[in-house]
């Protein structure tokens, strides 16, 4: 079989996340470490003893990732993938409540770099950017009110910013005395990387005693998602776009109840 190291480089080529080639990758080791050739009958036996071992999104993503080295093999097979079950519910989103407290704790702090960070957090919640957009925030988006980002799925759309976000952004670029460059990162030339965002979200939650399971960056932005909704009158396409979502049936999760709010009602419902 090809070494694992060209088979990386040929996905970096195409353009994939990291995180995707590492769990490519991952799917490749774990077919090595079971058999020596690549068949369609080995294949399809690996494919069988993903069921006991992974849950349903990790043994898509390995089957995903399986077919690219088949492709990157030259082989003649591929495998089918398998149906994901439908999400019904939204879990392990943020509360309102502990936003709040996190972001006014956050601001209690008379320190420039712990706004900064409190401010990566309200531009997350404020605007519902996934990470890898909201770290190519520049001084320049935060002056004209929007920002052109490089999105999912290889395209650049407009993010708008929210007037009262793009005061506190600027009043704190003035503060720093920054005109230009990246707002999120170890200077005006270098961006965090998302590691290290999800990383200090983390530390802030166990500082503020934040459940760690909705600590993570997603969070925030399912929590911008859940408010927008929770708005009379609220229009599911106008989300579905400032989410930058390619279907609106991704959007329709945030219409749906968490499985304890859809507890409670069924408690409330059930009196006979």
């Amino acid at each position: 079989m090809k070494a694992l190291s060209t088979f990386t480089r040929w996905l970096r080529a195409r353009g994939l996340s990291e995180n995707s080639i590492a769990t490519y990758s991952e799917a490749v080791i774990d077919y090595r470490k079971q058999y020596q050739s690549l068949n369609e009958k080995n294949i399809l036996q690996w494919k069988e003893g993903l069921a006991g071992r992974y849950k349903p999104a990790s043994m898509a993503a390995r089957i995903k990732g399986m077919n690219a080295y088949l492709e990157f093999s030259g082989a003649d097979i591929h495998l089918a993938g398998i149906k994901l079950p439908r999400i019904h519910h939204l879990e392990n989103v943020i509360s309102m409540s502990d936003y709040h407290r996190l972001i006014r704790k956050m601001s209690e702090k008379d320190d420039l770099l712990t706004r900064k960070w409190m401010l990566l957090w309200k531009t997350i919640a404020m605007i519902g950017m996934r990470i890898s957009e909201v770290i190519q925030v520049r001084a320049e988006h935060v002056e004209s009110g929007k920002a052109q980002v490089y999105a999912k799925g290889g395209i650049y759309r407009t993010i708008l910013i929210p007037k009262r976000l793009c005061r506190e952004l600027q009043n704190y670029l003035s503060d720093v005395g920054q005109t230009e460059g990246y707002v999120f990162g170890k200077s005006p030339e270098k961006p965090y990387a998302t590691g290290t965002i999800e990383a200090k979200l983390h530390y802030y939650g166990r500082l503020y005693r934040i459940p760690p399971e909705v600590c993570h960056p997603h969070s925030l932005r399912h929590l911008f998602g859940k408010g927008f909704m929770s708005q009379k009158g609220a229009d599911i396409t106008m989300l579905a776009d400032l989410l930058g979502h390619a279907s609106i049936e991704t959007t329709r999760i945030y219409t749906r109840r968490s499985m304890d709010e859809q507890q409670e009602a069924l408690d409330k419902i059930v009196t006979w």
